[in-house]
């Protein structure tokens, strides 16, 4: 039995990749701000325990890493909401450094760094893949995969991974690297709340445009298929899943609900999509069906998340 620790543990993904990693028989270490806050949260989870960390201080990252077999790069920074690129910087970069080195610090050589696909410079209509350019290839920060998300996330991210291959190198860690695509589920206070939300209203106009929706417990059963497999050591993975609108997002909501507002669709005939054909082949990243992951929300309601 291997221990893992996950930055961000409480979070949205965060709490994902502790059930899962508790399932794969293995146990789990959160790394997170206030430990006193999470513990209560810890025992719905399982046997795991919860330490502090913070991706400011180095040192309690450091001690935070002791004596574990695998580090889940996952705390970062991501809001819609306007926030100066400092804030990012601080945690999607420095934050990024700090926990590798701390990984090197404590002794230990796997990390996981869960980044994302708005580092890419994305094109629509055709799938992207790992060739795909990224944004640190230079050029303007709006692409494809910015459709609702603040560029200044996207860029500290794609940023903050090149940082991450680079003292990868510099330290001798062995570094997978995924990119989750838009992430829905349980705990989830921002696209599935949305949704949530928007289902509440009498009507409700809603876009065509077809991106991926990737459930975050596969996601973070992918990360455990990374931690498995020493070929995921030294790549990158997309795991994105199957693309949906929001218009059938919410078409099926309401179909599995029998209720919802008027739906009114803004057509759009765009889509975004990426091949996880790698994930699928390495990591055993197994996305569920759009259906399968909004009856699991259903079964499991939004709840509120500790950070």
């Amino acid at each position: 039995m291997s221990l893992t620790a996950i930055t961000g543990a409480t979070g949205f993904l965060g709490s994902h990749l502790v059930d899962a990693v508790l399932r794969s028989g293995n146990a789990a270490r959160g790394v997170v701000r206030s430990p006193d806050k999470a513990r209560p949260y810890g025992a719905m989870q399982g046997p795991v325990e919860f330490v502090k960390g913070d991706l400011g201080d180095r040192q309690s990252l450091g001690r935070a890493f002791s004596g574990v077999d695998v580090v889940v790069a996952n705390a970062a920074l991501s809001t819609r909401r306007a926030a100066l690129w400092r804030a990012f910087e601080a945690a999607n970069l420095q934050g990024v450094e700090n926990t590798l080195r701390a990984a090197a610090d404590a002794g230990v050589r796997r990390v996981v760094l869960i980044s994302t696909v708005a580092v890419y410079r994305a094109r629509l209509g055709a799938p992207n893949d790992l060739e795909t350019p990224l944004l640190t290839n230079g050029g303007f920060p709006f692409t494809a995969t910015m459709i609702g998300t603040n560029w200044r996330y996207s860029l500290s991210k794609a940023r903050g991974e090149a940082l991450a291959w680079r003292l990868a190198g510099e330290l001798g860690l062995d570094l997978t690297v995924l990119r989750p695509g838009p992430m829905y589920g349980p705990r989830d206070t921002k696209l599935t709340a949305m949704y949530a939300g928007w289902m509440q209203r009498r009507v409700t106009f809603a876009s065509t445009v077809r991106v991926p929706h990737v459930h975050a417990g596969d996601v973070a059963w992918g990360v455990v298929g990374a931690i498995a497999n020493r070929a995921s050591i030294g790549r990158p993975y997309n795991v994105t899943g199957p693309i949906a609108s929001i218009f059938e997002v919410l078409t099926l909501w309401k179909r599995l609900t029998g209720k919802g507002p008027l739906l009114l669709p803004v057509p759009l005939p765009l889509s975004l999509s990426f091949d996880d054909s790698e994930s699928v082949r390495d990591l055993g990243f197994t996305p569920r069906a759009i259906e399968a992951g909004v009856r699991d929300v259903l079964t499991h309601p939004v709840e509120t998340r500790i950070t």
